[in-house]
Protein backbone atom coordinates (compact mmCIF):
# COMPACT_ATOMS: atom_id res chain seq x y z
CA UNK A 1 0.00 0.00 0.00
CA UNK A 2 2.80 2.60 1.06
CA UNK A 3 4.18 2.72 -2.64
CA UNK A 4 0.61 2.73 -3.95
CA UNK A 5 0.53 6.23 -2.43
CA UNK A 6 3.43 7.67 -3.42
CA UNK A 7 2.00 10.15 -6.02
CA UNK A 8 -0.15 11.58 -3.64
CA UNK A 9 1.70 14.06 -2.12
CA UNK A 10 3.04 15.95 -5.38
CA UNK A 11 1.20 19.07 -4.25
CA UNK A 12 1.55 19.14 -0.08
CA UNK A 13 -0.57 22.07 1.37
CA UNK A 14 -0.94 23.29 4.87
CA UNK A 15 -4.47 23.72 5.48
CA UNK A 16 -4.31 24.24 9.22
CA UNK A 17 -4.72 27.88 10.97
CA UNK A 18 -3.50 26.84 14.17
CA UNK A 19 0.36 27.04 15.17
CA UNK A 20 1.72 23.42 15.26
CA UNK A 21 3.96 23.90 18.44
CA UNK A 22 0.43 25.43 20.46
CA UNK A 23 -1.42 22.08 18.78
CA UNK A 24 1.56 20.02 20.62
CA UNK A 25 0.40 21.77 23.99
CA UNK A 26 -3.54 20.52 23.14
CA UNK A 27 -4.48 18.39 26.50
CA UNK A 28 -5.19 14.44 25.47
CA UNK A 29 -8.14 13.09 27.82
CA UNK A 30 -9.76 9.58 28.18
CA UNK A 31 -11.18 6.86 30.25
CA UNK A 32 -8.92 5.10 32.01
CA UNK A 33 -10.27 2.09 31.12
CA UNK A 34 -8.76 2.56 27.59
CA UNK A 35 -5.36 3.45 29.45
CA UNK A 36 -5.57 -0.15 31.84
CA UNK A 37 -7.74 -2.38 30.48
CA UNK A 38 -7.72 -1.76 26.63
CA UNK A 39 -5.91 -4.40 24.64
CA UNK A 40 -4.17 -3.39 21.10
CA UNK A 41 -1.26 -3.44 18.98
CA UNK A 42 -1.04 -0.01 18.29
CA UNK A 43 2.77 1.16 17.26
CA UNK A 44 4.45 4.19 18.52
CA UNK A 45 3.78 5.86 15.53
CA UNK A 46 -0.43 5.18 15.50
CA UNK A 47 -0.13 5.64 19.47
CA UNK A 48 1.01 9.21 18.75
CA UNK A 49 -1.67 9.85 15.92
CA UNK A 50 -4.92 8.68 18.00
CA UNK A 51 -3.40 10.90 21.08
CA UNK A 52 -3.57 13.88 18.46
CA UNK A 53 -7.16 12.85 17.08
CA UNK A 54 -8.38 12.59 20.67
CA UNK A 55 -6.96 16.23 21.54
CA UNK A 56 -8.67 17.53 19.30
CA UNK A 57 -12.19 16.45 20.72
CA UNK A 58 -13.53 19.40 22.62
CA UNK A 59 -15.14 18.81 26.86
CA UNK A 60 -18.31 19.73 25.90
CA UNK A 61 -18.46 17.42 22.30
CA UNK A 62 -21.96 15.44 22.44
CA UNK A 63 -20.84 12.90 19.37
CA UNK A 64 -17.50 13.06 17.89
CA UNK A 65 -17.28 15.38 14.70
CA UNK A 66 -15.26 14.70 11.78
CA UNK A 67 -11.36 15.75 11.91
CA UNK A 68 -9.79 18.22 9.31
CA UNK A 69 -6.43 17.83 8.82
CA UNK A 70 -3.38 17.52 6.82
CA UNK A 71 -0.31 15.04 5.88
CA UNK A 72 1.81 18.53 6.50
CA UNK A 73 0.05 18.60 9.77
CA UNK A 74 0.37 15.57 11.52
CA UNK A 75 3.82 15.72 10.55
CA UNK A 76 4.63 19.11 11.89
CA UNK A 77 3.04 18.13 15.32
CA UNK A 78 4.75 14.37 15.65
CA UNK A 79 7.83 15.99 14.73
CA UNK A 80 8.32 14.11 11.15
CA UNK A 81 10.56 14.75 8.76
CA UNK A 82 8.41 15.53 6.05
CA UNK A 83 8.79 13.56 2.34
CA UNK A 84 6.78 11.75 0.46
CA UNK A 85 7.76 8.48 2.19
CA UNK A 86 6.67 10.28 5.62
CA UNK A 87 3.53 10.84 4.03
CA UNK A 88 3.14 7.09 2.33
CA UNK A 89 4.45 5.45 6.16
CA UNK A 90 1.19 8.16 7.52
CA UNK A 91 -0.74 7.12 5.45
CA UNK A 92 -0.83 3.23 5.75
CA UNK A 93 -0.70 4.13 9.72
CA UNK A 94 -4.01 5.28 9.47
CA UNK A 95 -4.95 2.83 7.08
CA UNK A 96 -3.62 -0.20 9.58
CA UNK A 97 -5.84 1.96 12.48
CA UNK A 98 -8.71 1.60 10.59
CA UNK A 99 -8.47 -2.08 10.53
CA UNK A 100 -6.55 -2.92 13.72
CA UNK A 101 -9.28 -3.90 16.50
CA UNK A 102 -8.84 -2.75 20.09
CA UNK A 103 -10.63 -4.42 22.96
CA UNK A 104 -11.97 -2.61 26.29
CA UNK A 105 -13.24 -4.23 29.45
CA UNK A 106 -15.75 -2.49 31.29
CA UNK A 107 -16.04 -4.56 34.74
CA UNK A 108 -19.08 -2.28 35.88
CA UNK A 109 -20.82 -4.02 33.08
CA UNK A 110 -19.17 -7.26 32.94
CA UNK A 111 -18.78 -6.14 28.85
CA UNK A 112 -15.83 -6.67 26.17
CA UNK A 113 -16.33 -4.00 23.84
CA UNK A 114 -14.61 -5.12 20.66
CA UNK A 115 -14.19 -1.96 17.41
CA UNK A 116 -12.16 -0.79 15.59
CA UNK A 117 -9.83 2.78 15.81
CA UNK A 118 -11.96 5.02 12.87
CA UNK A 119 -15.04 5.11 10.82
CA UNK A 120 -13.50 6.08 8.25
CA UNK A 121 -10.13 7.77 6.77
CA UNK A 122 -10.48 10.06 3.57
CA UNK A 123 -6.66 10.62 1.83
CA UNK A 124 -6.77 13.57 -0.78
CA UNK A 125 -4.34 14.48 -3.85
CA UNK A 126 -3.00 17.64 -2.03
CA UNK A 127 -2.28 16.14 1.19
CA UNK A 128 -5.79 16.55 2.83
CA UNK A 129 -6.54 14.60 5.69
CA UNK A 130 -10.19 13.78 6.78
CA UNK A 131 -11.23 11.03 9.02
CA UNK A 132 -13.87 10.29 11.96
CA UNK A 133 -13.03 7.88 15.48
CA UNK A 134 -15.45 5.52 15.79
CA UNK A 135 -18.21 6.13 17.90
CA UNK A 136 -18.02 2.72 20.13
CA UNK A 137 -15.62 4.81 21.73
CA UNK A 138 -17.59 7.64 22.79
CA UNK A 139 -18.35 6.02 26.67
CA UNK A 140 -14.46 6.21 26.61
CA UNK A 141 -13.82 10.28 25.42
CA UNK A 142 -16.73 12.24 25.42
CA UNK A 143 -18.44 14.14 28.70
CA UNK A 144 -15.73 12.77 30.87
CA UNK A 145 -15.64 15.42 33.16
CA UNK A 146 -19.81 13.58 34.00
CA UNK A 147 -18.21 10.38 34.21
CA UNK A 148 -14.86 10.90 36.21
CA UNK A 149 -12.39 8.13 36.45
CA UNK A 150 -10.62 9.98 33.47
CA UNK A 151 -6.72 10.82 32.82
CA UNK A 152 -5.11 14.34 31.00
CA UNK A 153 -1.74 14.96 29.80
CA UNK A 154 -0.17 17.04 27.03
CA UNK A 155 0.38 15.91 23.68
CA UNK A 156 3.83 17.02 23.63
CA UNK A 157 4.50 14.42 26.24
CA UNK A 158 3.87 11.46 24.31
CA UNK A 159 5.27 13.23 21.01
CA UNK A 160 8.70 13.12 22.85
CA UNK A 161 8.79 9.27 23.32
CA UNK A 162 10.07 6.66 20.95
CA UNK A 163 8.88 3.28 22.19
CA UNK A 164 5.53 2.24 22.42
CA UNK A 165 6.41 0.66 25.54
CA UNK A 166 7.53 4.06 27.04
CA UNK A 167 4.21 5.57 25.87
CA UNK A 168 2.01 3.32 27.47
CA UNK A 169 4.15 3.52 30.41
CA UNK A 170 3.81 6.70 30.46
CA UNK A 171 0.05 6.59 30.75
CA UNK A 172 -0.17 4.08 33.08
CA UNK A 173 1.99 6.43 35.11
CA UNK A 174 -0.34 9.31 34.61
CA UNK A 175 -3.34 7.23 35.36
CA UNK A 176 -2.26 6.19 38.52
CA UNK A 177 -1.09 9.59 39.23
CA UNK A 178 -4.22 10.86 41.73
CA UNK A 179 -2.56 13.61 43.48
CA UNK A 180 -1.67 15.71 40.52
CA UNK A 181 2.36 15.30 41.61
CA UNK A 182 1.33 15.64 45.56
CA UNK A 183 2.81 12.00 46.33
CA UNK A 184 4.66 9.52 44.66
CA UNK A 185 2.77 7.59 41.88
CA UNK A 186 2.58 3.85 41.80
CA UNK A 187 2.05 1.25 39.57
CA UNK A 188 2.00 -2.42 41.01
CA UNK A 189 1.05 -5.86 39.25
CA UNK A 190 2.69 -9.38 38.42
CA UNK A 191 5.36 -9.68 35.67
CA UNK A 192 2.18 -11.29 33.71
CA UNK A 193 0.36 -7.90 34.09
CA UNK A 194 2.90 -5.50 33.03
CA UNK A 195 3.09 -7.93 29.91
CA UNK A 196 -0.37 -7.17 29.53
CA UNK A 197 -0.39 -3.66 29.90
CA UNK A 198 2.60 -2.69 27.70
CA UNK A 199 1.58 -5.69 25.24
CA UNK A 200 5.24 -7.08 25.79
CA UNK A 201 5.53 -10.31 23.75
CA UNK A 202 3.35 -13.10 25.60
CA UNK A 203 7.32 -15.49 25.82
CA UNK A 204 9.08 -13.35 27.18
CA UNK A 205 10.49 -14.09 30.72
CA UNK A 206 10.68 -11.31 33.26
CA UNK A 207 14.32 -10.76 32.90
CA UNK A 208 13.72 -10.42 29.27
CA UNK A 209 10.71 -7.70 30.06
CA UNK A 210 12.89 -5.80 32.27
CA UNK A 211 15.69 -5.64 30.58
CA UNK A 212 14.08 -4.94 27.01
CA UNK A 213 11.00 -3.30 28.05
CA UNK A 214 10.90 -1.94 31.65
CA UNK A 215 14.26 -0.63 31.87
CA UNK A 216 14.49 0.85 28.06
CA UNK A 217 11.06 2.59 29.00
CA UNK A 218 11.65 3.94 32.24
CA UNK A 219 14.85 5.05 31.19
CA UNK A 220 13.39 7.15 28.33
CA UNK A 221 10.36 8.79 30.28
CA UNK A 222 13.00 9.93 32.84
CA UNK A 223 15.21 11.61 30.23
CA UNK A 224 12.31 13.28 28.12
CA UNK A 225 9.61 13.85 30.50
CA UNK A 226 10.33 16.59 32.98
CA UNK A 227 7.72 15.70 35.87
CA UNK A 228 8.72 11.89 36.02
CA UNK A 229 11.33 10.62 37.89
CA UNK A 230 10.87 6.39 37.68
CA UNK A 231 12.06 4.08 39.46
CA UNK A 232 11.53 -0.08 39.42
CA UNK A 233 11.02 -2.41 42.60
CA UNK A 234 10.76 -6.26 42.59
CA UNK A 235 9.70 -8.83 45.31
CA UNK A 236 10.94 -11.66 45.27
CA UNK A 237 9.30 -15.39 46.26
CA UNK A 238 12.70 -17.32 46.73
CA UNK A 239 14.10 -16.96 43.54
CA UNK A 240 10.93 -15.89 41.15
CA UNK A 241 9.88 -12.13 41.09
CA UNK A 242 6.30 -11.93 41.82
CA UNK A 243 5.91 -8.48 42.16
CA UNK A 244 6.68 -5.27 40.43
CA UNK A 245 6.37 -1.66 41.32
CA UNK A 246 7.22 1.34 39.31
CA UNK A 247 6.92 4.38 41.19
CA UNK A 248 6.92 8.15 39.59
CA UNK A 249 9.55 9.96 42.26
CA UNK A 250 8.55 13.53 41.16
CA UNK A 251 7.06 15.55 43.83
CA UNK A 252 5.82 19.11 42.54
CA UNK A 253 6.62 22.01 44.17
CA UNK A 254 8.39 20.18 46.59
CA UNK A 255 10.80 22.07 49.20
CA UNK A 256 14.59 20.93 49.96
Amino acid sequence: MTDKYNYLWKSDRNFNKEDFEQQQYFQVAEHNDLITKARHDLNARELKIMDYVVSKIKPDDEYFNVIHTSMYELSNVLDLKRSGRTYSQLAQNLDDMRAKSIRIYSEKERRITMTGWFEVVDLWENGKVQLKINKRFAPFLLKLKDKGHYTQYYLVDTVKLKSKYSIMLYKLMREADKGNGSKIAIVQGTPQEWKIWLGAPKNYTYGRLKDKILNPAIEEINLEIEDMDLSLFQARRGRSVVQVEIHNNFIRNQLF
